[in-house]
């Protein structure tokens, strides 16, 4: 019995001994645990900014003015924890079993001062940067149907009906614009005849002139010439030159004796005295 019991104080004994190692050990966790954030709060300490500036924004003084604060708290509990781990390490009794939740309690406080103190490392910061957003992808347009170039025909119908409203200037710019495009066209001769006209209802006589002899030299077979030679005549006499004029009625009477013109052409020359 007596064995028995010697050997039942020595388990309890070894028990004992081995549960102080091993608080022991967690102690001396804890302390250099301990140690190290109060150096982490040191270099907070020295590492804090310069007080606010009044030129500084107002949010930026007040993330400084709270940083401050929370060092120096993180400062006073680092040292409390401190001084517990000492009074856990000072204490004359060995430690028993009730030492543990103390323990695990020191344990959570420490772990999250390490938490306070990691995300105080970080710094403060003016404020969120703005997020980056990549640019917005142009939207496809529908494409679109290339419009019809107008024909020959339409730019030419579109000319005469400019003529027709005696808009005579727009009605050039169209015609020549027509010209430019379709100089080979069977309209053509009508065109630079229409210019002619138009420049004669604005009596700008010498200016028809020179149309009018377009139709009459680079389209000589065109159904315009008797038309043009007699406008021709005409716009010679308007401008004082009868001599000119009465060349240009019998050239008529002489190459186009059947037209509608020539008939024409036979008054006026009486009229100039023929």
């Amino acid at each position: 019995m007596g064995a028995a019991l010697s050997a039942l104080l020595l388990l309890c004994s070894c028990e004992i001994t081995e549960r102080q190692v091993r608080q022991g050990q967690q102690i001396d966790a804890l302390r250099e645990q301990v140690l190290r954030l109060e150096r982490a709060v040191d270099e907070l300490r020295k590492a804090r900014p310069e007080p606010a500036r009044p030129s500084a924004p107002a949010e930026w003084n007040e993330r400084l003015a709270d940083l401050g604060q929370r060092v120096e708290a993180l400062d006073a509990r680092v040292r409390e924890l401190l001084g517990r781990v000492d009074a856990l390490e000072r204490r004359p009794r060995p430690a028993g079993p009730s030492e543990g939740p103390r323990l695990a309690r020191l344990e959570e406080q420490l772990a999250e001062l390490s938490r306070r103190v990691k995300a105080l490392e970080e710094g403060p910061r003016p404020g969120p940067k703005p997020e980056v957003r990549p640019p917005s992808p142009t939207p496809e347009r529908p494409e679109l149907p290339t419009p019809r170039a107008p024909t020959g025909r339409e730019l030419y119908d579109r000319a005469y009906g400019l003529y027709q409203k005696k808009r005579y200037e727009d009605a050039r710019r169209a015609f020549r614009k027509f010209l430019e495009l379709y100089p080979k066209s069977d309209l053509a001769d009508n065109a630079y005849f229409w210019i002619g006209e138009s420049y004669y209802a604005q009596e700008q006589y010498e200016k028809a002139i020179l149309a009018y002899d377009k139709v009459v030299q680079e389209f000589p077979r065109s159904d315009k010439v008797p038309s043009a030679l007699l406008k021709q005549a005409f716009a010679f006499d308007a401008i004082g030159d009868p001599v000119d004029a009465r060349i240009l009625l019998k050239k008529l009477l002489r190459e186009h004796p059947s037209s509608e013109q020539a008939e024409i052409a036979r008054k006026k020359l009486r009229m100039l005295g023929e």
